[in-house]
């Protein structure tokens, strides 16, 4: 279990709008991230707004911008207080996958400073590439084993000349 991440709040961003499957494939890496880090996942696909998404597309169908945009704005609202209170930030790109809530989450994430954690699985050069612009490359991965092993690195203190990860660390 978790020495410095244990009961830290992370979120988990990545599409849901565009993941037509249905697959959530924040499942297995929010069940190693508490497991082995003892991290508090914060996973909105799973969180009750979700029960909204038929209303607005029905409001999408139905051309209802004012709907659309009073269900989409407590989305967005919901999330991103979600990323303000979490000490960092996962996110996961679905190569080809179009993504926006995700970039939104990124880059306040990014903005207020917190370590912003990018993975893509068919490898880190594939993460979009406005983000080799501001994102750290140690903050760059291309597989789950690789930020795991990153993570544990962290949980091991081995990064407390990060700046981003003082907060973790209770160093400020």
């Amino acid at each position: 279990m978790g020495k410095y991440l244990s009961n830290k709040k992370v979120y988990l961003s990545g599409a849901i709008e565009y993941n037509s499957d249905g697959f959530n494939w924040r499942i297995e890496p929010k069940q190693q991230l508490e497991s082995r880090f003892g991290l508090d996942v914060f996973d909105p696909f799973a969180d009750p707004k979700q029960q909204w998404v038929p209303e607005l597309n029905e409001a999408q169908k139905n051309k209802d911008l004012v709907k659309m945009k009073e269900i989409a704005s407590k989305f967005v609202r919901k999330d991103l207080a979600n990323v303000d209170e979490s000490k960092f930030l996962i996110a996961h790109f679905i190569h080809g996958l179009p993504t926006t809530g995700t970039h939104h989450e990124v880059i306040n994430a990014n903005n207020a400073k917190k370590p912003t954690l990018l993975l893509c699985e068919k490898g880190a050069e594939f993460i979009p590439k406005w983000y080799f612009g501001f994102i750290s490359l140690d903050y760059l991965f291309g597989s789950w084993e690789e930020l795991y092993s990153y993570l544990q690195e962290v949980d091991d203190g081995k990064h407390m000349d990060d700046d981003r990860w003082s907060i973790v660390y209770d160093l400020i």
